[in-house]
């Protein structure tokens, strides 16, 4: 994952499933005013928000899920190019407005009433993003609470985000509808791997970088699901999201299975990375690489979002085949 989107995270989250039609379900006006908690800001709001800028490929599509696309006024900074078929029509009509982070000249130019960031980056105060500064300007700010400083999330910070999302935009229906959808998938799978008993699988979450290997750390989605999906990820003592270890523990940590993180501008993809793996003095003798147990998921996959529970089942298929079954 790129570094420069990893940063803190948190706020109240919520889950989810890519099952629901968004554009299908009713939506609940919010209240004429009303204040809500996020990342410890208060955020005062006097009606429901009608032009929405979503920034990072994960918000955005909770925001299609939630049946807002007709107020979303642009997006930012996609991860794949693979967006979930349940949303997929609808998220093709929200306009991308820069690959990459927008400059402040083209966030202003959407005329956001509200801007939600899936990364604390999209809110850099060093590029003019900063909440306090958009705040000033009556931009109201939302971001997704994985990312608050100092967080540690799982699958309950994402569904508690899409309650409070849900009450912001007038869309408690869609969210309670996610959110439902979300704890029973996620509880499905859970349920099953503790009544399986196994051992947990010691996994490793190869993210990115050849000196020092860039990981899933302990604070993130991706370490709850390691944890649900019948597995021990060996880097969970690291605390962030994100964050770099190294090749040595990788060799003393003898992970059995490992997890290829896919996304946009990642150089040679996912084969690179395997074949980066196979080649590499230390990672090469782990059991995982021996035995050739490799999962690709997508960085949306391991971060808060819609994304969570086909997510689970794809890693716990890869850590207990016979599970899957």
């Amino acid at each position: 994952m790129k570094k420069s989107l990893l940063a803190a995270v948190c706020v109240l989250t919520l889950s989810f499933s890519a099952c629901g039609s968004p554009a299908a379900t009713p939506q609940t006006p919010a209240a004429a005013a009303q204040e809500i908690v996020n990342c410890g800001r208060t955020q005062k709001f006097d009606g429901t928000p009608k032009r929405i800028l979503s920034m990072n490929q994960h918000a955005t599509e909770v925001l299609v899920a939630l049946g807002v696309t007709d107020r979303i006024v642009g997006t930012a900074y996609p991860d794949t190019p693979d967006v979930p078929a349940a949303i997929a029509t609808e998220y093709a009509k929200v306009k991308t407005i820069s690959q990459k982070y927008p400059t402040l000249e083209q966030l202003l130019g959407t005329e956001p009433d509200l801007v939600v960031g899936g990364y604390a980056s999209a809110f850099a105060e060093k590029d003019g993003r900063g909440r306090d500064a958009l705040e000033a300007k009556g931009i109201r700010t939302f971001l997704l609470s994985e990312n608050c400083p100092d967080a540690t999330a799982g699958i309950g910070t994402y569904t508690d985000d899409l309650g409070v999302l849900g009450r912001v935009l007038g869309a408690t229906e869609a969210a309670a509808k996610l959110i439902g959808e979300t704890t029973r998938a996620v509880d499905e799978v859970t349920a099953k791997v503790a009544a399986a008993n196994r051992p947990a699988v010691p996994v490793f979450f190869y993210d990115s970088g050849e000196q020092a290997p860039f990981t899933v750390g302990g604070r993130g989605l991706g370490n709850d699901l390691a944890k649900r999906a019948g597995g021990r990820n060996i880097f969970a003592d690291v605390p962030k999201v994100f964050g770099d270890a190294s090749w040595e523990q990788v060799g003393e940590r003898a992970p059995e299975v490992i997890v290829l993180v896919d996304y946009l501008g990642d150089n040679g993809g996912v084969d690179a990375k395997r074949r980066f793996l196979e080649a590499h003095p230390l990672a090469s003798a782990t059991p995982a690489v021996r035995n050739k147990r490799f999962v690709t998921l997508t960085l949306p996959d391991l971060i808060e979002g819609i994304r969570l529970p086909p997510a689970l089942r794809t890693l716990t298929a890869g850590l207990h085949p016979d599970l899957a079954k």
